[in-house]
């Protein structure tokens, strides 16, 4: 075998040993981009059905209900539906005991880490409502557990499920968008 074949056997395996190279980085990369795709759309699947159920089975009905006693509670303390007195009180105490059921119940679906102070006020304040206002004979608060600055109403807790509950829709809505574009 002279030199020119030794060169030209030489150049062709550098060639096609190239090329295999070359194929061989484009597979690893190609690779490694549909995994991070793969993984960034099941993060965004996950992300997607969590903010759903948190909507749906947490936030959602308890914004609900709050926006409902929202309408009816000023005109049950001005006395413009008292011929419903009782079927008010009873529609108040079913939609705080469950509002304090979702609590109890679906905190895992609460978003951060801890119980909300507010949330314990509620729950509270709503007990203690329910146990006086349900009395058919002396339906409302005595002025000396009205005025028990830990029993009233924690208008922060409204607060707090308003703006998580509309920050929420807001992020469910841009992932539905994201995950549809995808």
């Amino acid at each position: 075998m002279d030199l020119i074949q030794i060169l030209g056997v030489f150049l062709a395996s550098a060639l096609g040993a190239g090329t295999f190279l070359k194929f061989s980085a484009e597979k690893i990369i190609e690779t490694g981009l549909q995994k991070a795709l793969h993984k960034e759309q099941l993060l965004t699947e996950t992300d997607l059905e969590f903010r759903k159920r948190q909507i749906e089975e947490f936030y959602g009905p308890i914004y609900a209900s709050l926006k409902l006693n929202s309408q009816i509670y000023p005109l049950w303390i001005e006395g413009k539906i008292k011929e419903v007195n009782h079927d008010v009180i009873d529609l108040f105490k079913q939609q705080n005991d469950e509002i304090t059921k979702i609590l109890k119940t679906k905190a895992h679906l609460m978003d951060g880490g801890e119980f909300p102070p507010e949330f314990i006020q509620f729950m509270t304040s709503a007990t203690i409502w329910g146990m006086y206002c349900t009395r058919k004979d002396d339906p409302n608060l005595p002025d000396h557990v009205a005025n028990i600055q830990d029993l009233k109403w924690p208008q922060k807790f409204e607060s707090h499920i308003y703006s998580k509950t509309e920050e929420l829709k807001q992020t469910l809505d841009d992932l539905l968008i994201k995950y549809r574009a995808k």
